[in-house]
């Protein structure tokens, strides 16, 4: 049976500083869920560091939307396939670029492979 992978979206608004919410929040899913946490973090410091059983994929600063789409999204389809997450993570710095973003993952090429999901509100 194929499953899909449960994806959760999110708007980082402390990257410059060295923190990421979907790495706190993919930690802390450790916690309840069995099975890798994956995180993709778009832009960032390049300093983060992931826990174990966390894996981490910081992608270079750019519009998700037209230059950082294609690297977007064979990140997305490597992780899915090599790790195979319980849960991927995906955290972007502008909330300008969420919308393409979640129409790209919700799109032919991630159906059936994916399953978006609302992020935790207890941020």
């Amino acid at each position: 049976m194929n499953t899909k992978t449960p994806v959760v979206v999110m708007v980082g608004c402390y990257l410059r500083q060295g923190r990421s919410l979907a790495l706190d929040a993919a930690a802390r899913s450790l916690q309840n869920e069995q099975g890798k946490q994956a995180v993709i973090v778009e832009g960032g410091p390049g300093t983060l560091t992931a826990p174990p059983g966390v894996e981490l994929v910081q992608l270079a600063p750019g519009c998700v939307c037209c230059v950082g789409q294609l690297p977007l999204r064979v990140t997305v389809a490597r992780m899915l396939r090599l790790v195979k997450p319980a849960r991927l993570w995906i955290e972007i710095s502008q909330a300008e670029h969420l919308p393409e973003l979640l129409r790209q993952l919700d799109g032919p090429g991630f159906a059936g492979a994916i399953d978006l999901q609302d992020a935790p509100l207890n941020e």
